[in-house]
């Protein structure tokens, strides 16, 4: 969802200072409060070690004014995202974030602040096993993200560009798989609940600082 995560979750897992994504995602019914398929871009940015800002826009179908109907508008979301507590070797690491902090801008459906902890392990040599725990407190009626959600994520000795994950969303429980590819392209795909599939791509860099 542009931030930094598994899949429609944050972690509190961070990027390297300076790292720039810019990406989009397909995003069919089922998969947002739109009731349609529908896709998002993104960009976001990690100017500290502590610090991520991203910006996201999801295509709305409307009518135009000719009656004629399409992906005319679209919903538009920030988040901000804080770790004050990075991971050590016996505690999770922290992160709080906030989606939508701008009021009166028009349904704000992710209007949200959360808190989330993610604590890597390993069970064979070069391999990760994260488990993540947070909390959604809704900023308004309208928002989709509400209470606890969760997930775990594995990528492999062999290839740590790969991760499956698993998650729990507050509205449904997803599962996919995720590989960068000659350092700086990422590709993704996830199912939710096996009904409907959703994917993306995503650039990375890491900007001079």
């Amino acid at each position: 969802m542009g931030n930094t995560g598994l899949m429609n979750i944050p972690t509190a897992d961070m990027q390297e200072q300076g790292t720039f994504l810019l990406g989009g995602n397909y995003l069919p019914d089922g998969m947002t409060p739109f009731n349609y398929n529908t896709g998002n871009y993104f960009a976001n940015i990690t100017f500290l070690s502590f610090v991520e800002l991203s910006y996201r826009c999801t295509l709305l179908k409307t009518q135009r004014y000719d009656g004629k109907r399409g992906y005319f508008q679209q919903d538009r979301s920030m988040t901000a995202r804080v770790r004050p507590l990075k991971e050590g070797k016996y505690w999770p690491a922290l992160v709080i974030g906030m989606n939508d902090p701008f009021k009166n801008t028009g349904t704000n459906y992710y209007a949200s602040v959360y808190g989330v902890a993610t604590k890597g392990f390993s069970i064979a040599p070069g391999d990760r096993l994260a488990v993540t725990l947070g909390y959604f407190f809704p900023m308004n009626d309208h928002c989709v993200q509400d209470g606890v959600f969760g997930g775990i994520s594995y990528s492999p000795a062999f290839y740590r560009d790969l991760q499956v994950t698993a998650e729990y969303d507050t509205q449904g429980v997803n599962v996919g798989a995720a590989v960068r590819l000659w350092r700086h392209l990422s590709l993704h795909v996830f199912t939710r609940e096996f009904k409907t599939l959703a994917g993306g791509i995503r650039y990375e860099c890491v900007l001079p600082h």
